[in-house]
């Protein structure tokens, strides 16, 4: 029997979240359930997101945000998709190395902006929440994707959102001091970040779905039980080279965010709930489509 291809885009350079995506593949997973799986970097300038790639029909799947799936449908381009959250715990932080609280920003000093879809928002709710003037907060979108948190240390701009078994340990090793802000202590109820989505116009089957998703929480699983093989797989992917050091403790940190008891992959319906009506208050749905938590994500595909 031919295999099925299957060729994801990744929403980073490899790193942990993507541990047991290589697992998968380099273990013989993905072969095992007669699936040929193509892991796709972003390219050095970070020119296009994931999820356009999805759209113009170069991958299958596309590692995203929530946020992407519920912009995605209320513009109406694309029926984009959460099948898999790769983390049941947001992992992610505002952080600034000379900022003593988030209230600062609101002073007039500088957030290095991804361009994300409502972040810029969130952050300036989260500003407004310790008491700053949100409104305040300078805006800075030319540095580059992949190194905001080098502009951050280098002091050209005075936060970013970073992700913390990533950006966090590295500030660690090399002596780094950086507070960091939870989005969750400032009343954001974040969805899922990142998860594994499809564009449900034109996916792969439903079978070649259930495997796929059947060999990639056996990879996490993997990675849980023997971080050590999660570290040998990425020595060799990560770009730049990263020390077995700061692997292992990326993997270690990330590790208790794949799971918060739930299975592997599966999205709670609430929380999906929560993080619109959030968005909803706040009027920052305002694309042309009613959004469906149906159109959105669906647990379907996970054994």
């Amino acid at each position: 029997m031919a295999l099925s291809k299957i060729r994801i885009a990744l929403d980073w350079t490899p790193n942990t979240i993507h541990s047991g995506l290589f697992i998968a593949k380099a273990k013989g997973i993905y072969a095992k359930h007669n699936l040929e799986v193509e892991l796709l970097p972003p390219d050095e300038t970070y020119s296009t997101t994931p999820a356009r790639r999805l759209e113009a029909g170069e991958v299958d799947l596309a590692i995203c945000p929530s946020e992407s799936c519920i912009a995605y449908n209320e513009s109406g381009k694309m029926r984009l998709q959460a099948i898999y959250a790769i983390l049941q715990k947001d992992a992610s932080a505002i952080a600034g190395t000379k900022l003593n609280s988030l209230r600062e920003l609101g002073d007039g000093k500088t957030y290095g902006s991804y361009n994300a879809r409502y972040e810029d928002k969130i952050v300036e709710a989260m500003v407004r929440k310790d008491g700053g003037d949100g409104g305040k907060v300078r805006v800075e979108r030319s540095e580059g994707k992949l190194s905001m948190f080098d502009a951050v240390k280098a002091g050209r701009i005075d936060a970013t959102w970073i992700f913390m078994p990533w950006e966090g340990v590295e500030a660690e090793l090399e002596g780094v001091q950086a507070k960091y802000f939870k989005l969750e202590d400032y009343g954001i109820p974040y969805g899922y970040s990142p998860v594994i989505a499809r564009n449900a116009g034109s996916s792969p089957a439903g079978e070649v779905l259930t495997a796929f998703l059947a060999a990639t929480k056996e990879g996490y699983g993997h990675a849980i039980r023997s971080p050590q093989d999660a570290v040998a797989v990425l020595e060799s992917e990560t770009v730049p080279k990263r020390s077995t050091e700061f692997l292992q403790k990326s993997q270690n940190s990330i590790n208790r965010h794949y799971s918060d008891e739930s299975p592997l992959g599966w999205m709670d319906p609430g929380k999906w709930s929560c993080w619109l009506q959030w968005l909803r208050e706040r009027d920052l749905l305002t694309g042309p489509h009613k959004i469906r938590e149906e159109d959105i994500f669906t647990n379907a595909y996970i054994g």
